[in-house]
């Protein structure tokens, strides 16, 4: 298999077979994925192989009332709310699961982040994970939940840059 690297979301990805085993992603992908990405609500990455989608996630910003938010991402005087970046899905077509595919998309996101932070501003990553399953997933790469949902997590842009530094 010849995987893509990370790039946009157009009309020639084929996602109608796309199937990551979460009917919700699955559906997000198929019905409004492309629309969101056309209207900039949210930026779509895909890796294809042969221009079928295997792997994708949502990158859009957002903002988050301060009181939400950890203490060490909050210090300061921060604006209310503060401004933070959303990965809302990301998957990977359970048939390509296992080699590596969402690492890549992981830590593409993170790069971009970065980046987009430098020219943008924002204080934390945030990640709506789809299930109890997903938010370990996202803890694994030392993300965090909030204590008032354990399915919205966060990390801090200020510790992603470090991660991404010591690589």
């Amino acid at each position: 298999m010849a995987y893509s690297q990370p790039e946009p979301l157009d009309t020639r990805h084929v996602i109608e077979a796309f199937d990551c085993g979460v009917p919700s992603l699955n559906d997000w992908l198929q019905r409004r994925a492309r629309s969101n990405h056309t209207r900039g609500f949210t930026v779509v990455m895909v890796i294809h192989d042969a221009g079928h989608v295997v792997g994708f996630y949502g990158l859009a910003p957002t903002a988050i009332e301060a009181r939400l938010l950890p203490r060490r991402i909050r210090t300061g005087q921060p604006p209310n709310p503060i401004p933070c970046l959303l990965i809302g899905q990301l998957a990977v077509d359970r048939r390509h699961q296992g080699r590596g595919i969402s690492d890549q998309l992981v830590l593409h996101a993170l790069e971009r982040v970065v980046h987009s932070s430098e020219i943008s501003g924002g204080r934390a990553l945030l990640v709506n994970a789809v299930n109890t399953r997903a938010a370990d997933f996202w803890r694994a790469w030392d993300f965090e939940p909030l204590s008032s949902d354990p399915l919205i997590l966060c990390r801090s842009l200020s510790d992603i840059r470090t991660t991404l530094a010591a690589q």
